[in-house]
């Protein structure tokens, strides 16, 4: 099938992906993934999004909401993991005036304000067993009734959900009802951890690297050794950890020229020491360094740099893109 992630401009953040152009990466696991988003985003029923946290659960969200025929009406997202039982429901659900102590005038909630649309409840095996009876109920029967009132309403909601852990495994405890898991997944994606991306990484850094310095004016490359030493790590934090990393190299790091493994934090500095690159990433990093160089050289014009490297330009093209240095073209030579 095929799918609309593309890119947008804006003035503010630079380039905006959009859709499944969303989920950077090229490993097997991504590949399956954006085709999984691609084939789900026309259906109407429930999606399950499940993942470690840090992995991009919400990302995945909304390139199902952009891939689908309701991309042009409201995308609301909620943590369910932050609001006590009384807010949850308030927050979802909205409330009537004179509902409880404070309750001045009505107001709707976040189903009923997204009706069109998508909703994304993000962590919602938090929800306590009140509120799932109560979102069970809604799924059913396709309306909602605020807290306080007794007239219902009609929805037309997507909705997706996602969390953090399984929840077969906690309607097995009996943490969650097994009769709302077989409501909301219908479609189930799971999101994969960084450590089985391995492949990702450098496309990965270079992306965030590249919108970070767009936040701090900064001109600075990663090195290769860098490069090598982000891709040697676990990850634990997946792909969140990876942005806060960077984030943090990209205040520590010189203005202009290359950012050395130094300045990365000790832990991920010991796992490179402690692991030899194999040969293939040994090659790529030095073909990253030999055609960054060609392009240094030719004053990031690609048509000479291609020619030193016995390449057409479309081929080039192609390589400082798979090498993730396609962002990073050096300035012109004056």
């Amino acid at each position: 099938m095929a799918v609309r992630g593309t890119w947008n401009d804006t003035r503010s953040r630079g380039r905006v992906a959009i859709g499944v152009a969303r989920l950077i990466g090229d490993s097997e696991a991504m590949v399956a993934l954006r085709d999984e988003v691609g084939r789900a985003a026309a259906a109407p029923f429930p999606v399950l999004i499940e993942g470690e946290s840090g992995t991009g659960k919400e990302l995945v969200a909304r390139a199902l909401h952009e891939e689908g025929p309701r991309r042009d009406e409201t995308f609301a997202a909620v943590n369910c993991a932050t609001f006590s039982d009384d807010l949850i429901e308030t927050e979802l659900f909205g409330h009537a005036k004179g509902a409880f102590t404070g309750a001045v005038q009505s107001r709707r909630g976040l189903l009923e304000a997204s009706s069109g649309g998508t909703v994304f409840l993000d962590e919602v095996g938090e929800l306590s067993p009140r509120a799932q009876a109560k979102l069970l109920r809604t799924l059913q029967d396709g309306e909602i009734r605020k807290v306080g009132e007794n007239v219902t309403r009609r929805l037309d909601l997507r909705v997706v959900a996602a969390t953090n852990r399984s929840l077969a495994a906690e309607a097995a405890k009996g943490r969650f009802r097994h009769d709302l898991l077989y409501r909301l997944d219908v479609v189930h994606l799971q999101v994969p951890p960084l450590r089985d991306r391995g492949a990702d990484i450098a496309r990965l850094a270079t992306y965030y690297w590249d919108r970070t310095l767009v936040q701090t004016r900064g001109r600075a490359r990663l090195a290769p050794e860098t490069m090598n030493a982000l891709a040697a790590h676990e990850w634990p934090g997946n792909v969140r950890e990876l942005q806060n990393v960077l984030a943090a190299l990209a205040v520590a790091a010189p203005a202009h020229g290359e950012v050395g493994p130094q300045l990365l934090p000790a832990a991920i500095r010991r796992a490179a020491e402690e692991r030899r690159p194999t040969l293939a990433e040994a090659r790529r990093a030095f073909d990253r360094t030999f055609v960054y160089d060609a392009l240094t050289r030719s004053g990031g014009r690609r048509s000479p740099a291609a020619r030193e490297l016995g390449l057409s330009r479309q081929g080039l093209a192609k390589l400082v893109t798979r090498l993730g240095i396609a962002s990073q073209k050096p300035p012109r030579v004056r």
